[in-house]
């Protein structure tokens, strides 16, 4: 099986040799690696000829994730492209691991192992629901969960609401939000996911590729694309994981993140037939249950955030899809 690496980055040069570093040691070895290099301070040549292992290309592409993975994907010659962030650690295991689960599911289209980040200085994949009250709230007003649900209680409406998720399973809220609660298994199928470690045909990249629009930071670019895969999801599987390492640079702060997220997830139930059981009005919902819960936080900026969101989408000026309409590449709303 023949896979080309595809990785974006832009001025973080210590992470991507790192990371090459990994997958010079790949149990699997790659056919080769396409590096889409927006920033200005490049690997040199001299640098490249330290892993043997790989046979890497680097291209020069505008500041744009999406573009970049696009053109890197162009490139590309293999059947299957292991899509990859520049600021994760990938275990030497880990290709191999993938593979063999799609050697074992011929049908498979993307495949994921668990996306790890560190919190209080332990490496987790899921965020378990715990309390009684956030589950209420979340469950009221069609907000993510990313975990199993663990509350414990005798109260009728817990149980009921704890059987509500079980039926469901893995799906997206009619508010657009992703909840993850079933991880159990060797592997789960999930509609949401991060892309920044999967592993996914070509051809389906090709089908549906990353949408330019977005900032440069392309955040929310995942909905875009799960949404087009085979059945409108990917497989996770439990026994791989990659180590992701939250890297600083070019890193947007949490408000104007958030804020770019709630556009884009506006834009996409917009956008994709495959979302579209998701409404604008259960958006703007589940954002007034935010706008709460930040207000008892006492976090301004997320309060910002949160109410110009609100307000871009209640009057139908998502700056994504004015632009859009106009065949605009990467928009950079601001705060």
């Amino acid at each position: 099986m023949q896979i080309s690496v595809v990785i974006p980055t832009c001025n973080r040069k210590a992470r991507l040799l790192s990371l090459l570093n990994n997958l010079d040691q790949s149990v699997l070895a790659v056919h080769e690696v396409v590096i889409a290099d927006s920033g200005d301070d490049n690997l040199s040549p001299e640098a490249l000829t330290r892993f043997s292992n790989l046979h890497i290309q680097c291209i020069k592409t505008d500041k744009s994730v999406c573009i970049q993975r696009n053109a890197a994907i162009q490139k590309a010659v293999s059947e299957w492209i292991f899509l990859c962030d520049d600021d994760i650690e990938v275990p030497a295991d880990y290709l191999q691991k993938l593979v063999s689960h799609v050697s074992a599911y011929p049908e498979v289209g993307a495949v994921s192992g668990l996306w790890l980040e560190k919190e209080n200085n332990t490496w987790i994949a899921t965020h378990p629901e715990n309390s009684t009250r956030q589950l209420f709230w979340k469950f009221i007003f069609n907000l993510s969960i990313w975990g199993p649900v663990n509350c414990s209680s005798n109260n009728l409406l817990v149980k009921k609401i704890k059987q509500y998720y079980n039926r469901k399973g893995n799906h997206i809220t009619k508010a657009g939000w992703p909840v993850i609660t079933d991880f159990s298994g060797d592997h789960f199928f999930t509609p949401v996911y991060s892309l920044g470690a999967s592993l996914i045909r070509k051809e389906l990249l090709l089908r549906s590729p990353f949408d330019e629009v977005l900032d440069r930071h392309g955040i929310g670019d995942n909905y875009g694309v799960i949404a087009d895969l085979p059945g409108g999801a990917i497989r996770v599987i439990n026994n791989a994981f990659v180590y992701h390492h939250h890297e600083t640079t070019n890193r947007l702060m949490r408000p104007l993140q958030y804020y770019r997220r709630v556009l884009a997830l506006d834009y996409f139930i917009q956008t994709k037939k495959t979302i579209q059981h998701a409404k604008r009005s259960w958006l703007l919902w589940s954002l007034t249950g935010n706008f709460i819960s930040f207000l008892f936080s006492g976090s301004k900026e997320m309060i910002g955030a949160n109410f110009k969101s609100m307000l871009r989408i209640a009057t139908g000026r998502n700056p994504y899809y004015k632009a859009a309409k106009k065949k605009q590449k990467v928009i950079e709303p601001v705060l």
